[in-house]
């Protein structure tokens, strides 16, 4: 299997035997994760005939390995982004999960910061996600004062 890691690749899905190997490995991981959160987890590697291989990861990126292979057991494709990566607005649409020009009334109305290589525009990864947080938060709390009306009209919720 392989994952993207540089601007422009495409995940790549994986496969079943993907699925299962990062079932099992997510279940290791995560018992490591859950007992003690401050000590490095060390790792082996063995192919075959080859000389073993040791290494320490720290708890965060054993963390962020974790939640490649969850999302790679659910047979999701996975692609690493770096927070500092500029993304078309093809892109950035596609990790809001809205069209394309959504996107663009939202970078016209001012909504998320952007910057135009010549004629293209460009959005920080960064950028991108803080919008999306803020998003989340103020749905959030519409869904709050709604549940909160409904309790105080006695309908039910």
């Amino acid at each position: 299997m392989s994952l993207a890691v540089s601007k422009g690749s495409l995940p790549i899905l994986p496969k079943s035997h993907d699925k299962t190997l990062a079932s099992k490995a997510s279940l290791e991981i995560a018992s490591f994760l859950s007992k003690d959160k401050k000590k490095d987890i060390m790792f082996v590697m063995k192919r075959g005939n080859r000389k073993e291989v040791f290494f320490y990861l720290s708890p965060a990126i054993v963390t962020i390995l974790f939640r490649t292979l969850v999302q790679i057991s659910e047979g999701n494709a996975v692609t690493i982004v770096p927070i500092h990566a500029e993304l078309t607005t093809q892109e950035a649409a596609d990790l809001l999960n809205v069209s394309r020009p959504f996107l663009i009334r939202l970078l016209e109305r001012e909504k998320v910061p952007f910057h135009k290589v010549g004629r293209h525009r460009r959005i920080l990864f960064k950028d991108l996600l803080k919008y999306r947080d803020r998003s989340k938060e103020k749905s959030r709390k519409a869904r709050e004062a709604l549940t909160k009306q409904a309790q105080e009209l006695d309908m039910g919720y």
